[in-house]
């Protein structure tokens, strides 16, 4: 009973140092820059043009899925091909 007792003591002064400790953290927020794609093409021949141009399989890719996710957001579009206008 005297083990636990003293067990005890030291959790409560290490719990008391946990209490003592600031209790606020300041957050940093940094502003992330909006990436904004740089390269565009007109229509879905040229973004075809462009991936025949980059050497990647064209059976690797579906232009059709990749046409509509660049339509849907055309300064958002990342472009993970790495392809050229």
């Amino acid at each position: 009973m005297a083990h636990a007792h003293k067990g005890k003591k030291k959790v409560s002064k290490a719990m008391g140092a946990i209490l003592k400790a600031p209790k606020k953290v300041e957050k940093v927020v940094e502003t992330v820059a909006k990436y904004v794609n740089k390269t565009h093409w007109d229509t879905k021949e040229a973004f075809a043009a462009a991936i025949d141009a980059s050497g990647i399989n064209p059976n690797a890719i579906n232009v059709n899925s990749e046409w509509d996710f660049y339509q849907s957001d055309k300064d958002g579009y990342k472009n993970h091909l790495k392809l050229e206008n």
